[in-house]
């Protein structure tokens, strides 16, 4: 049986959002000098899915906001102590130091960046400071005060930033309503030039800062050295002239389940990473893999951290469940052919029989030019098969060139080595872990063990604001139960 943590007597809930004005990718990665800063809001939602290149984020503000900036030796001199308050026209009386001021729809506009931080506080000393001192001055008169302020806040997985990106909307009227977009949102910005190779391309041609292309030059990210060290194929890929970056990364994972994500590398600067679904493999380059921070995995007790059990555990009986599987081969202005079938197990297989154990369905319908090649169709019927009453499990070669047979047997193998159990419906959590999709986490439930194991994260909405700290989790896929429970 797991501990549980220590409980502290009390905790504060506390939030730090960060916004300045950035030209181009000026200011991605460092710190910003003198950001505006608002420690107040009446709500956060942040979408966050390994699937999307993109997370997005809204944050709302209530009436009479109070937006402080960084007092710094440059400015000093301008923040005076000197006190000004302002009554409203529903009666609200909003006080300002020389230092803050009042938010309002003028100080946000589109293009900004924004980075938001979210967390716990448990130091009365630094709970107070969050408002402002006997001075009249806010906590963030200095550089170390500001850093003492984030590490406090920090979730148990050492990092408290949970948002960073660009505004992407801003509302014209108040309450103020900010719609914002990550990192990855300035590569829509950037166009690539047209890409005809001879022979096959790399990610790292195509990302990295020593390739051929160098598509993410212009955008102060860089490619990820988990990914770049994996040098992942791309077959003799075609790119147009007419294609943002953004639009390659997000055919790849339309079309090879290869998915593209902000993610910060060991010096904390946001970078690039681009890996194969879990679905794939279990190499270097898988989510699963990419997606580590540490060789520690978040446990989710259920007694302790679990605010809302929305989740319907069940067995899957093999009869009913299926693998679609594809192929990748030149995924853009492909002359080859990229292979797409589903495997089933025969209902009426009969090993004394010596019938066929499997079932290919729904193949994609194959070009005379690949038949001449080589490839044959699979299947014996052109018929559609309605699968949806079946458990449908995505499979995604990483070989390129693979053939269909090859892809029937890779599909059939994993088949085979499935762990047919599922978990429908979400899980809410609090705030405590500060979890991102695509990550592995450890359920325990001491009182229902049956769904003790290993999942993986498919999709996290996170939601801060006058109701509390909350991440509710889509965890559609067991990867492997606890052994004592199987």
């Amino acid at each position: 049986m797991a501990a549980k943590p220590n409980k502290p007597d009390f905790v504060i809930l506390a939030c730090l959002i960060q916004i300045w004005d950035a030209s181009d990718s000026e200011n991605m990665i460092n710190e910003p000098e003198a950001p505006m800063m608002i420690t107040e809001v009446e709500e956060i939602e942040i979408h966050d899915s390994y699937k999307n290149l993109f997370s997005t984020a809204t944050v709302k503000f209530p009436r009479g906001t109070v937006i402080r900036k960084t007092i710094t030796e440059i400015n000093l001199k301008d923040n005076a102590t000197s006190v000004n308050a302002t009554v409203e026209d529903n009666g609200l009386v909003v006080t300002t130091r020389t230092n803050t001021s009042k938010a309002t729809v003028a100080n946000f506009k589109v293009g900004q960046r924004i980075r938001i931080r979210m967390g716990y506080i448990t130091d009365p000393s630094i709970a107070k400071m969050a408002k402002t001192n006997s001075t009249g001055k806010t906590i963030f008169n200095d550089k170390q005060t500001l850093s003492d302020y984030q590490q406090a806040m920090a979730p148990q997985n050492g990092s408290a930033i949970m948002f960073d990106g660009y505004i992407v909307k801003c509302s014209i009227d108040e309450p103020i309503e900010l719609k914002c977009e990550d990192l990855a949102s300035y590569l829509k910005k950037i166009t690539c030039p047209k890409i005809v190779p001879t022979k096959n391309l790399t990610v790292n041609d195509l990302l990295a800062e020593d390739g051929k292309y160098k598509l993410l030059e212009k955008s102060g990210l860089k490619l990820h050295p988990k990914t770049k060290s994996c040098e992942i194929n791309l077959g003799k890929t075609v790119i147009q002239d007419n294609l943002t970056v953004a639009d390659v990364l997000t055919t790849w994972a339309k079309k090879a389940r290869l998915f593209s994500f902000i993610k910060a590398d060991g010096n904390g600067n946001p970078c690039l990473a681009v890996g194969r679904s879990y679905f794939s493999n279990l190499e270097d380059d898988s989510i699963l893999k990419l997606k580590e921070e540490s060789s520690v995995i978040p446990e989710i007790l259920f007694d302790y951290h679990v605010a809302n059990n929305g989740l319907t555990m069940m067995d899957v009986d093999k009869a009913f469940l299926a693998v679609d599987a594809m192929s990748w081969e030149n995924i853009e202005g492909s002359k080859g052919k990229q292979y797409h079938i589903t495997v089933r197990k025969n209902p009426e297989y009969d090993a004394s029989k010596g019938n066929e154990k499997y079932q290919i369905l729904n193949e994609t319908t194959i070009s005379k030019k690949a038949m001449k090649a080589g490839a044959t169709v699979l299947g014996k019927s052109k018929d559609k098969v309605d699968l949806s009453t079946y458990t449908i499990i995505p499979y995604a070669s990483s070989k390129i060139g693979i053939s269909h047979e090859d892809l029937q047997v890779e599909a059939i193998k994993y088949f085979e080595s499935y762990n047919a159990n599922g978990i429908e419906g979400t899980l809410t959590i609090f705030g405590d872990l500060g979890l991102k999709s695509g990550t592995k986490v450890h359920l325990l439930d001491n009182r229902y063990p049956a769904k003790n194991g290993y999942y993986l994260i498919d999709e996290i909405t996170t939601q801060f604001g006058v109701n509390g700290y909350r991440q509710t989790l889509k965890m559609p896929y067991c990867i492997s139960r606890d052994k004592k429970n199987e």
